[in-house]
C-alpha cells in the first residue's frame, strides 16, 4: 500500500512539473461565403486575421481545457508539452465571426486549429479558420 501511494504522489508531482505557462494570442479568418465572385478588397478582408477577444475556446489533449481569452485575444495557462486540438464553445458572439454557427452540431464538433506546445517555448500565436456553414443547404463541409 505504502508503494502505491507512493507511486500516486510522484506521478501526480512529476504532472505537475512538466506543465509549463505558456501565453497564446489567438486570430482567426473567415472563408468567403457570398454568392458572387469576391472583389479582391472583399477576400483581403475575409484573409486578414483578426483578434479573438473575450471569447471561450477548448483545447483538447488528454483532457479538455476551457480558457477565455482576453480583450486582446491572449490568454495565459499551464500546459503539458504535446498538441491540442481546439474547439470553439457554443458561445455566440455574432460580432466576432461571419461564418461561425453555434447552433450548426458539425461545427461545434469540428476542429479549428492546433497548438503544439513544445518544452522551454512560451509565447504562441495561432490562428483559426471558419469554413463557410455546413448547416446551411448552400454550403457544402
Amino acid at each position: 500500500m505504502r508503494f502505491f501511494l507512493l507511486y500516486v504522489f510522484i506521478s501526480l508531482q512529476l504532472t505537475l512539473f512538466s506543465q509549463q505557462k505558456v501565453k497564446v494570442r489567438v486570430t482567426y479568418t473567415n472563408s468567403y461565403c457570398g454568392g458572387a465572385r469576391p472583389t479582391d478588397e472583399i477576400l483581403q478582408k475575409h484573409n486578414t486575421p483578426k483578434v479573438l477577444a473575450d471569447y471561450k475556446i477548448k483545447l483538447e489533449n488528454k483532457k479538455v481545457v476551457i480558457i477565455k481569452t482576453d480583450s486582446l485575444g491572449c490568454f495565459t495557462h499551464k500546459l503539458n508539452t504535446g498538441k491540442y486540438l481546439i474547439f470553439l464553445t457554443e458561445e455566440k458572439n455574432k460580432t466576432l465571426f461571419l461564418n461561425y454557427n453555434p447552433n450548426c452540431i458539425k461545427m461545434t464538433k469540428a476542429s479549428y486549429g492546433e497548438l503544439i506546445v513544445k518544452k522551454g517555448e512560451t509565447d504562441y500565436e495561432i490562428n483559426l479558420h471558419f469554413p463557410c456553414d455546413p448547416c446551411q443547404p448552400a454550403n457544402k463541409p
